[in-house]
């Protein structure tokens, strides 16, 4: 079921990019430019950041657990490519994840809404895109595949949420993105 999610996060993000772009050029009359290269880069480096605080969770925050220190050893035998694999194949093991979090969902509607107000450069556009995209894939999916998973979401917050304020936020996130996205 991983390897599908990994595929579902490339064709998500594709899927995303190319409507975007296609929004672009038949609707406001947009035609491809250097700056939609910038735009395109940006958006996938920013999809790919947020696997970012899976390795600072593992190597910075928790690097005596038993993930951490397999990392590691990985790493210094100069296996990567099986680090890497290992970092993904054994998410489960990390639950407190900072980019997976409800809070950073909000900070970035925020963030979004403030790029989309006050930020021209296309590269900076889609790194914000590539981050929301990301995230709120994450966030649908766990909800819909992987319950679990979804409460950690809120591990920030000491009480127990009730299920309808989880969905809630879900759908309220979802629907911000969408015009966040649409603006970007």
């Amino acid at each position: 079921m991983f390897k599908n999610k990994v595929v579902l996060h490339q064709v998500f993000l594709v899927f995303v990019m190319f409507l975007l772009v296609a929004k672009n050029i038949f609707i406001r009359g947009e035609y491809l430019s250097i700056n939609w290269i910038w735009w395109l880069l940006g958006t996938t480096i920013g999809f790919v950041f947020v696997f970012a605080d899976r390795i600072f969770y593992s190597l910075v925050l928790r690097p005596n657990e038993a993930l951490g220190v397999k990392i590691k050893d990985q790493l210094n035998q100069g296996k990567v490519k099986e680090g890497f694999w290992t970092l993904l194949l054994e998410r489960q093991e990390q639950k407190e994840l900072m980019m997976r979090s409800f809070l950073f969902v909000a900070t970035w509607i925020i963030l979004g809404f403030l790029t989309v107000t006050s930020v021209s450069d296309y590269f900076a556009r889609g790194f914000l895109l590539g981050i929301g995209t990301h995230l709120i894939f994450d966030f649908v999916y766990d909800y819909y595949y992987n319950k679990d998973r979804f409460d950690l979401w809120f591990w920030q917050i000491k009480r127990e949420i009730p299920a309808q304020e989880k969905r809630l936020f879900l759908i309220i996130a979802s629907l911000l993105y969408f015009v966040i996205a649409v603006r970007l």
